[in-house]
């Protein structure tokens, strides 16, 4: 699991944030080995763990190309946030969108309509 993902875990209430920096965030050991047991860990996780442009489309099994064609052209899902990253080798700052995994799940049932 990742840093953010524990970060989004903590604001949605699930883990109790101990400290660390953002790259390494201490939670209790005990809450993450009973959250990791939980049967509705993947639904938790699309509820509360936003996904990047390019694992959005992956969902689907669509092209980016295509998700973004979803995206922009045919406003069919809008990004419930976004994420600002430093490319510090590949020409600076970059504003990622971020999709709910729910509102990917969905997709298939809103196109077919």
């Amino acid at each position: 699991m990742t840093p953010s993902a524990v970060g989004h875990l903590v604001r949605a209430g699930l883990l109790t944030y101990l400290g660390g920096g953002t790259a390494s965030p201490d939670v209790h050991p005990d809450q993450v080995d009973a959250l990791a047991r939980r049967r509705d860990l993947p639904a938790l996780l699309d509820r509360h763990v936003p996904l990047g442009p390019d694992q959005a489309a992956h969902r689907p099994g669509v092209r980016r190309t295509d998700f973004d064609r979803i995206v922009h052209r045919l406003g069919w899902i809008t990004p419930t946030g976004t994420v600002t990253i430093d490319y510090k080798r590949q020409g600076g700052i970059t504003t990622v969108p971020l999709y709910s995994a729910q509102d990917i799940a969905l997709l298939p049932l809103i196109s077919s309509g």
